[in-house]
């Protein structure tokens, strides 16, 4: 199994890479760095931008725009395009559950997730190691040290890729519904986009919507990170990092095991 998950997965990035869509994406997520940069220097007095500040900027402005976006664009791609084509019977009369397909599928899409992060990630490190690790009114302060401070922002970006990841999941789970591109890539973005500004209004009583969806922690790890480089007093076992983890772990789950339940189900003759 393995062997041919690993032979279709491969299959499918070279599939990915001959489109323009995946290079669109990274392209944007670098750019991010450097309208990021653009932001914090005109938004702050000069002399107290530092290179965590920087970075942390940076991230936030590609893990909340760009990332979900493509990375949803992406996934409603990868079983809708080949519904579209008319090639998923070719595919699976080969020796190849469906199973295994989608598990291939699925793994391109994660690796074009982190490779959306990681575009943004390796630019905003150059441009950050032009900054001071600390400001000049902060020295003296017991900040974190540089080792200190690379392993706090890892832990965030690690992670600030599981909501990530419950996204990639939601577009992947459109993708096995819908009939073609075209309504799987409408249907993913146009909710993912109108839960924004929908969570905000949702209440009853003590119950908020935006609490319990995973699209609400695309900034909180990176968040933490920033405060506690900048020395202010932050746990990473507090409720915003526990609900992250919650609310993406069960997100995932549910719409990956939908997923395989419909396309498992699927009748490929109509």
């Amino acid at each position: 199994m393995l062997g041919r998950v690993a032979r279709l997965y491969r299959s499918e990035l070279t599939k990915a890479w001959r489109t323009k869509l995946p290079y669109v994406g990274l392209v944007a997520s670098a750019l991010m760095a450097l309208v990021a940069r653009q932001s914090v220097e005109g938004l702050s007095r000069p002399g107290t931008i530092t290179a965590p500040s920087y970075f942390a900027a940076s991230v936030n402005m590609s893990t909340t725009i760009i990332v979900p976006i493509f990375a949803t664009i992406f996934a409603a791609m990868l079983v809708a395009g080949e519904t579209s084509r008319g090639t998923l019977r070719t595919i699976l009369v080969r020796p190849v559950t469906r199973r295994e397909f989608l598990t291939a599928k699925l793994l391109s899409g994660m690796t074009y997730l982190f490779l959306l992060m990681l575009a943004n990630v390796v630019p905003a490190l150059v441009i950050a190691s032009g900054y001071p690790a600390v400001a000049y009114a902060d020295r003296g302060i017991g900040l974190p040290g540089p080792a200190q401070q690379v392993g706090i922002f890892a832990l965030a970006l690690a992670l600030t890729l599981i909501p990530q990841a419950a996204t990639v999941c939601f577009g992947f789970f459109i993708s096995t519904l819908a009939p073609n591109v075209a309504t799987a890539i409408g249907l993913a973005v146009g909710l993912l986009l109108s839960l924004e500004p929908i969570k905000q209004f949702v209440r009853f009583g003590a119950f908020e919507l935006e609490t319990w969806l995973f699209t609400s922690y695309y900034d909180t790890a990176i968040g933490i990170a920033d405060s506690k480089a900048s020395g202010i007093y932050e746990v990473w076992g507090q409720w915003k990092v526990w609900m992250l983890l919650g609310t993406s772990l069960v997100s995932s789950l549910v719409f990956l095991a939908v997923a395989y339940r419909v396309f498992a189900r699927r009748d490929l003759n109509a």
